[in-house]
């Protein structure tokens, strides 16, 4: 116990907001109002990820190439197109007074923090590229979460894929993008997909598309593979007899981690856990009764309209009304020079937005415009976590959630009485025809959308038969339900290994949620090494090189261990596999284009079926086929791990690793490069424990707050030299999460410094 820390009374508070920080550097923060409150999460969030912040809103805004030059001008161009900007300005002038102020509240402690610091104390990023932080304003919190809106929105990418699928017969696209999966928890679903004929120059112009997002992503580094895993069980199946939840969102790794832990207390918000850097209040935590974890919904929010533009005059385009004139703004990219540094002659790049949403790529007279929940000015989503962070009970929960309009997302619960939940959330649209699933002819109102799945009626469940919930990116509804979700459900290997794990015991205690978290056993790979070995016995007599191969697999238990010899040859074999059967059915183009978040389910039914619908036709038999896939892994491997077989270990292949925006500067770049790991889970995710994509480990035990887990990848700070860069990566490693004091007790006694800031009341 610290005394002069215990002894803190609302007397010796005024006028001063107090941050205390533990050993692992989180900031605990004690303010006497809201408004000193969010003010010192901007100040201490800034202290610990000022050059994060700013990097996060030059992406958003699209001004990356102002200060990394030519190579960001792809990435700016589509965000730009996005006009993510302008969305977050309208929003926040429609937001309540209320959101206003806490959002002026977290920009003035921003820029306190910037005011605080002179060229030299800047972080080195600042210093490195030669430039200085603008002050931080309300808008750019709001536009940092369209960030995320781009990260968990993605089926235009699959609506494209189908079109340019689209003269295929019907089942045999139903069998390379299957809906559904024997392993699903929730019985049958299929829903047929719409069919519509596209011409060569459509798919052309879509294919362009779907490039452009492409290179975006590729200029930013941006890795397309996203989920996360999110449990909840009832006190019946918990030694306390209270509730447990878990939750560790996958988002692509970066450094500094994606979140930042922070503790907030003031007046009655009292809550804990995990925030974005660059906006106020806690995204994922627990407060004083209860606890929310997020999954990602992965729902359809994303439409695209071929646009019939006059030839004429190119700002008309056509409506069932007439010609309508596009509203063109005109957008100016400021570019740095790549050999001095110098500014460059600005971009000028002309938008285009019709009735539907911004003109993506227009050919000739052809474009094609996007509608996307995330380009709507209408609700900000702040309202919805600061309400969560207040919430009591499950009706203030759903309450908070019923305006919820971000990335429509799974929310676990549970609370002290002993209640446990989940409900989806998000908007989710309605059209006048068809699902959103192919692109509509935008001269019509065919693709019109009619407004939004009723907050009721999306999926939710209170104190389920079952006693557990989970959540995993996993298709949660059957054919009773009556509303379109997505056809594009992750492959649910997540979701079905937890469910199993969640059957072994009649207890669970916080330390056996830890081992769930960090399960390896991969469903794919086992289901793959076993059809191998059965097909091989025959031949292990026969053919030195299947003898080796069932040698090696056979008694193989599944798990994706960094000292694993069997998973490496499994993995590319299953890839070269994957890659004839695709090739083959659609073309080596369309091909390298096939992207499906239930793809493990395609390639499952091929290995297990083995129908010769399907057999290449270069290949007399499945078994020639797998020998040359396994002749393609050992070439593989020996190119990357060398010849010796005793090191083609999963550890060496495929390494953890936490990319900075600046590790390729040359030399200084090194400086920002932090510690690498051995792979301790798959790198395509379909282990519970997804690697390096693990963006925070969090367990809530609703029995004792004060035992609650948590940690991040790498640690609280961006600064190089700080001890708290990286400092959490061997407890999120090895999955061992330090506990984060919630009590004033055990806050107290995690003390290990503390600063006092002037209050904002105080002027």
């Amino acid at each position: 116990m610290i005394p002069e820390v215990a002894a803190l009374t609302k007397e010796t508070r005024t006028g001063q907001i107090l941050i205390r920080r533990d050993a692992r550097g989180v900031p605990f923060i004690e303010a006497a109002n809201e408004t000193d409150l969010f003010f010192a999460q901007g100040y201490a969030t800034a202290s610990d990820r000022l050059w994060q912040m700013d990097f996060l809103r030059r992406t958003a805004r699209g001004e990356l190439a102002e200060v990394f030059g030519p190579g960001a001008v792809e990435v700016d161009k589509l965000h730009r197109v996005y006009g993510f900007r302008c969305v977050a300005a309208k929003l926040f002038a429609g937001a309540s007074a209320q959101t206003r102020a806490v959002l002026e509240s977290y920009a003035r402690g921003v820029n306190a923090f910037i005011e605080s610091c002179d060229a030299r104390s800047l972080p080195i990023e600042f210093r490195a590229l030669h430039y200085q932080p603008k002050p931080w304003t309300a808008i750019d919190s709001i536009v940092l979460g369209k960030l995320f809106a781009e990260k968990l929105s993605f089926t235009v990418d699959a609506d494209i894929f189908r079109a340019l699928l689209s003269d295929l017969p019907r089942k045999r696209v139903e069998q390379l993008l299957p809906q559904s999966s024997p392993l699903d928890l929730v019985g049958e679903r299929y829903r047929a997909y719409e069919t519509r004929v596209f011409s060569a120059e459509q798919r052309a112009i879509l294919a362009e598309v779907l490039n452009a997002m492409r290179r975006s992503q590729a200029a930013a580094s941006r890795d397309s593979e996203v989920g996360s895993n999110s449990w909840v069980v009832s006190g019946a199946k918990t030694v306390s007899g209270k509730p447990l939840l878990a939750s560790d969102p996958h988002l692509p790794p970066t450094s500094p981690s994606v979140w930042h832990m922070v503790h907030l207390n003031a007046g009655d918000l009292r809550v804990s856990g995990v925030a974005v850097p660059g906006m106020p209040c806690v995204m994922i935590g627990h407060n004083q009764w209860i606890a929310w974890g997020v999954t990602n919904l992965c729902p359809d929010v994303q439409d695209l309209y071929f646009e019939q533009f006059d030839s004429g005059d190119t700002d008309l385009y056509k409506t069932p009304a007439g010609w309508r004139a596009a509203d063109v703004r005109m957008e100016e990219i400021a570019v740095r020079n790549a050999t001095d540094g110098s500014p460059s002659e600005p971009i000028k790049l002309e938008v285009k937005v019709t009735r539907h949403g911004p003109v993506i790529v227009e050919r000739g007279s052809i474009g094609v415009s996007l509608r996307w929940t995330a380009l709507d000015a209408d609700l900000i989503d702040l309202d919805t976590f600061l309400a969560i962070n207040r919430a009591h009970n499950w009706d203030e929960f759903k309450a908070a959630l019923s305006g919820y309009c971000g990335p429509p997302q799974n929310f676990t619960y549970a609370d002290t009485s002993g209640h446990i939940g989940y409900y989806s959330a998000g908007r989710i649209p309605l059209r006048r025809t068809g699902d959103g699933s192919l692109p509509y002819d935008g001269a019509t109102d065919d693709g019109e959308w009619l407004g939004f799945i009723p907050f009721e009626d999306m999926p939710h469940a209170f104190d389920p038969q079952a006693g557990q919930v989970v959540s995993a990116n996993q298709r949660i509804v059957n054919d009773a339900y009556p509303y379109h979700l997505t056809h594009n459900w992750r492959v649910p290997y997540r979701a079905r290994r937890i469910h199993d794990l969640l059957q072994t015991k009649a207890k669970f205690d916080v330390d056996d949620f830890l081992a769930i978290q960090g399960d390896t056993y991969s469903i794919p790979d086992a289901i793959f090494a076993a059809e191998v070995v059965k097909l091989g016995q025959p031949f292990v007599n026969a053919s030195t090189e299947w003898h080796d191969l069932i040698q090696l697999l056979q008694g193989w238990d599944g798990y994706s261990n960094p000292e694993s010899t069997e998973l490496p040859v499994v993995t590319e074999m299953r890839k070269a596999f994957r890659n004839h059967m695709l090739n083959a059915a659609i073309g080596v183009e369309l091909a390298q284009l096939y992207e499906w978040r239930n793809e493990g389910t395609f390639v499952d039914k091929l290995i297990t079926e083995r129908s010769l619908e399907w057999l290449p036709r270069e290949f007399v038999s499945y078994d020639a086929l797998l020998l040359t896939c396994y002749r393609e892994a050992v070439d593989t491997l020996t190119n990357q791990l060398g010849a010796d077989r005793e090191q083609w270990t999963w550890g060496r292949l495929v390494q953890v690793r936490f990319p900075h925006p600046l590790e390729k500067l040359g030399p200084l770049g090194q400086r920002f490069a932090t510690r690498s790991l051995p792979q301790n889970a798959d790198g395509s995710m379909p282990t519970v424990n997804a690697g390096a994509r693990v963006s925070f480990r969090f367990v809530a035990d609703l029995s004792d707050w004060d035992a609650t887990r948590l940690c991040l990848p790498l640690g609280e700070s961006g600064d190089l030299t700080s001890p708290h860069r990286e400092d959490q990566l061997d407890e999120w490693y090895n999955v061992t999460p330090s506990t984060v004091p919630f009590s004033e007790a055990a806050m107290a006694s995690a003390t290990r410094n503390e600063q006092f800031i002037q209050s904002q009341q105080q002027g």
